[in-house]
């Protein structure tokens, strides 16, 4: 089961909210239009136990996303990442905060991929999310 937020657009003209009634149309509407304009989702897994991931966020501004997961193991809380395959150190500004382009995806299908992943099993794969 899982709770999930928003915010469409940033600074004064920004419009959120949130939901414990998550279904993936909807879910995939929001993230349809944070990859059109800017926001950000999250979604946060409700009693899924201590152990496991906990939280998926996905940034998004000009058509490039962040996009981390949240994961108590045994010893620790891990954030694993979406990392590219690019060649380029650069940096990249994402809803104010400057990112590494390492850790940038622009491929909006991916970003999608990625969120129904999470919602029909929970996790994202570690070949994704390292």
């Amino acid at each position: 089961m899982f709770s999930f937020s928003w915010v469409i657009g940033s600074g004064d003209g920004a419009q959120g909210g949130s939901t414990d009634d998550v279904q993936i149309e909807k879910v995939l509407d929001k993230v349809e239009l944070i990859l059109d304009r800017s926001g950000s989702v999250t979604l946060d897994v409700i009693d899924g136990g201590e152990l496991g991931p906990e939280s998926l966020q996905v940034e998004t501004e000009s058509g490039k996303s962040v996009i981390s997961l949240g994961e108590n193991t045994n010893d620790d809380y891990v954030v694993r990442t979406f990392t590219s395959r690019s060649v380029h150190d650069e940096k990249v500004l994402i809803l104010g905060n400057e990112w590494d382009s390492k850790l940038v995806c622009e491929d909006s299908a991916l970003v999608k991929a990625i969120v129904k992943e999470f919602l029909s099993t929970g996790n994202v794969s570690r070949d994704v999310l390292s």
